[in-house]
This record gives structure tokens, sequence and C-alpha cells, in this order.
């Protein structure tokens, strides 16, 4: 919490600040697509305890003052913002291709996977798919 207080991601009384990209990935179906046939991207995920599942660009790491990070609890912001699983969705062609725990601040453990198991299995897969994948 130091560092993102340092980078102005989190501020005592008001807690994270919202990543401002933050979308329920279910807005972004398009047909049998994410967003559509084009779409390639890497991006953090995180699981609601609703069991939603919230994606949200990557906007730094907070070397530069340009580059705010946008750590996994900026998809949820707020002062304690909890989530069932977070990690890294990666989507190719507009299709999961995979999804892992990678999440340096809410470090799901390998039991975790099973809420992202659940949760991406309605949407569109990859010929390829690579499924969950455990860090």
């Amino acid at each position: 919490m130091k560092k993102d207080i340092k980078h102005g991601v989190y501020k005592i009384g008001t807690g994270y600040s919202k990543n401002p990209t933050t979308q329920y990935l279910d807005s972004t179906i398009n047909g049998n697509y994410i967003v559509d046939k084009h779409y390639n991207k890497q991006m953090p995920y995180v699981i609601t305890t609703d069991e939603r599942v919230i994606i949200g660009s990557r906007n730094g790491n907070g070397r530069t003052p340009s580059k705010t990070p946008t750590p996994h609890p900026t998809l949820v912001g707020g002062t304690d913002p909890k989530v069932k699983m977070a990690g890294i969705v990666d989507i190719r062609g507009g299709k999961i291709y995979s999804f892992d725990n990678q999440s340096g601040h809410y470090r799901p453990n390998s039991k975790s996977m099973k809420w992202a198991d659940e949760a991406f299995k309605k949407y569109p897969k990859h010929k390829d798919f690579k499924g969950g994948i455990i860090l």
C-alpha cells in the first residue's frame, strides 16, 4: 500500500481510485466475440464477490508522472476492494486465449483458480484455448 499511496493510486480516507477503463466483460460481448474478431489484448481482470468479471487496461507502473499505475484494486476502487480472484486475461482474435492468477496485490493461490474457471466458462474461447494458468 505504501507504493500505491506514493504513486497517488490510494488515498487515505477514500481508498483506491477507479481505473477509468474499467468495464464488465459482459458489456464487451459483440456476437461471438469480445469487442470484435480483431481484438487482441492482455489485461488485468478481477472476479467480484458477486461473480462478475471486470477488466481494464493497464495505464503504467508509476515510473513517470504521466503513467499512474492501475493495479488490480483499481478495477473495483474504494477503501477495501474485495474480490474472489484476480489475474491477467489474454484475448486473441476477440476470444479468450488464457487467464492466470498473476496479481501482486491479491496474490490468489491455486485454489482460487476455480472462480476464474467458472467465470470464464461462458465467454467465447480461442481455438487454441489454454485455459487457466497457475503462476
